[in-house]
């Protein structure tokens, strides 16, 4: 659709304009992080343009894995590729300096900035909405509600690029957290997520009323769909 489509072009385009800028500047950049950043576009690209967005409205372990590129790989790879800076110098001189500028110095802006990426905060955020998605009730209405489905998904990239700037912040010295805490920190959120994951996958009743697995034509039973977004 044009409203994934266009968004993506036009960071696409302002990545590249930075670069050339950069380049003209006499300043270079590695080629693995144009390469991690593109990869971390094409993340949100096959997510939500390829066929896995029509059929995770019938598996749920598609829908997993469209998750997973979602609140997960795309963050990752794009925080990795530290793009912001190229993305800022992309832009036209006007919109920096006369809608960027003021944004960024915005005092309630910069404390909502600071609110969610407190780590406490920006760790539970991006535990809760995995939970808090899977409950199935909520879950079967979200795939079916358009409204409700775009909301589950910005939730999911917003929570997710919180966290992983969180555990990815190359800075050195002004970043949050050690090295060892982001490990930690990564450990901890895997016993929620991998609570929730066994749960789904060893009920034995279908949980989540809203997935047909296109009635069988993939000869995969709904049980089995669902043990394998469990696993996912």
């Amino acid at each position: 659709s044009y409203g994934i489509m266009v968004p993506t072009l036009i960071f696409i385009v302002l990545y590249f304009r930075g670069l050339a800028k950069r380049r003209e500047a006499g300043k270079t950049l590695s080629t693995g992080r144009t390469v991690t950043y593109l990869a971390g576009m094409f993340c949100f690209v096959l997510a939500l343009q390829s066929p896995i967005e029509p059929l995770s409205d019938h598996f749920l372990f598609i829908h997993q894995i469209e998750h997973m590129l979602l609140r997960s790989l795309g963050p990752l790879l794009i925080i990795l590729s530290m793009p912001l800076a190229l993305l800022l110098q992309g832009l036209p001189g006007l919109i920096r300096h006369r809608i960027i500028a003021p944004l960024i110095r915005n005092r309630f802006l910069q404390a909502l900035y600071k609110l969610f990426s407190h780590p406490l905060i920006a760790s539970v955020l991006f535990v809760a909405t995995q939970i808090i998605w899977q409950i199935p009730p909520l879950h079967d209405f979200a795939v079916t509600d358009t409204g409700w489905h775009d909301f589950m998904h910005f939730s999911m990239i917003w929570t997710g690029f919180f966290f992983w700037w969180l555990i990815c912040d190359p800075r050195q010295g002004s970043a949050q957290l050690s090295y060892g805490m982001r490990l930690i920190l990564l450990w901890l959120i895997t016993i929620p997520n991998t609570l929730l994951g066994a749960i789904i996958t060893l009920d034995k009743d279908v949980l989540y009323k809203v997935y047909d697995v296109l009635e069988g034509q993939w000869h995969i039973e709904k049980l089995l769909d669902q043990q394998l977004g469990g696993i996912i």
